[in-house]
């Protein structure tokens, strides 16, 4: 058995994972509730139709809420595992804001009585770090 490949990840795309894995265990702890809810309605429903017994309606919420507790701690676990990542969102450096800059020179040649002009634009960014410009070309 050999060992899994991990891909290489930036810290910032490694916590974003984190937040979608949280985010697919939410679903489907909302799916688990939302089938013991349905079990309930169910149990609710045969009681009044007559097909369950107050003992049988007993034991299955019972179960029901032995069922209930495992999303319950799994919930805490997932706002522990919320509040690390959302603290080491806070930890990563601000990306420093860049402006696209824009620049147009232009020759003009005369030679021979011909006169021939030329112009070239040039792009390129500017960096500003604690007020001041790098320029990054």
């Amino acid at each position: 058995m050999s060992a899994p490949e991990i891909p290489e990840r930036t810290q910032e795309e490694s916590l974003i994972d984190l937040l979608e894995s949280i985010a697919l265990e939410e679903t489907a702890l909302a799916h688990i509730l939302n089938a013991e809810g349905e079990k309930i309605q169910a149990i609710a429903g045969m009681m009044e139709e007559g097909t369950i017994t107050s003992e049988g309606a007993i034991e299955q919420q019972e179960a029901i809420m032995k069922m209930l507790r495992m999303p319950i701690k799994k919930q805490m676990l997932l706002q522990f595992k919320l509040e690390d990542v959302l603290d080491s969102l806070e930890v990563l450096p601000p990306e420093p804001p860049v402006e696209v800059q824009s620049n147009t020179a232009t020759v003009t040649a005369v030679g021979n009585g011909i006169t021939v002009t030329d112009s070239q634009e040039a792009f390129y960014n500017i960096e500003i770090v604690e007020n001041e410009e790098v320029n990054n070309s």
